[in-house]
């Protein structure tokens, strides 16, 4: 691929910024789904004792917080593939990754007050809000 025409309007502040966007509302989503899924498996079994980081619960957790952050790493680092610049592409994927780690602090209070169904909901309006924002991206990209 080659670099967008000299005439075209390519706005790397706009992509940086839309790239991010896209980014910490994917995490969001996908850390409310983790939560979802934590919340899930615990209600079909019995209290725990203590802390067992070999519940189900616990891996559900761990691994899928894991998985969720690298998620939005690869998929910020690929909407940003117009810039032409892996460096940047990697600061930006990271610091996409990490945020939506931080951001998925949210998903607490709204699992007190609304539970599944609210983190359910979140990941939902997570998930419509990520798809314009990359078919807005994308028809950036076009125009």
């Amino acid at each position: 691929m080659s670099a967008p025409p000299e005439n075209s309007t390519f706005d790397p502040l706009g992509l940086v910024l839309g790239g991010l966007a896209f980014g910490l509302v994917l995490g969001l989503a996908l850390q409310s789904l983790v939560g979802f899924a934590v919340r899930t498996a615990q209600a079909s079994a019995p209290p725990a004792p203590g802390l067992d980081l070999a519940s189900v619960p616990a891996r559900i957790l761990l691994i899928g917080t894991v998985l969720a952050a690298v998620s939005v790493s690869i998929a910020t680092w690929s909407i940003l593939s117009p810039l032409r610049h892996p460096w940047r592409q990697g600061m930006l994927a990271i610091i996409a990754g990490f945020g939506s780690f931080a951001l998925a602090l949210v998903t607490q209070p709204v699992d007190r007050l609304l539970g599944r169904p609210g983190l359910l909901g979140l990941a939902i309006i997570g998930g419509i809000v990520t798809a314009l924002i990359a078919r807005r991206l994308r028809w950036r990209r076009i125009a």
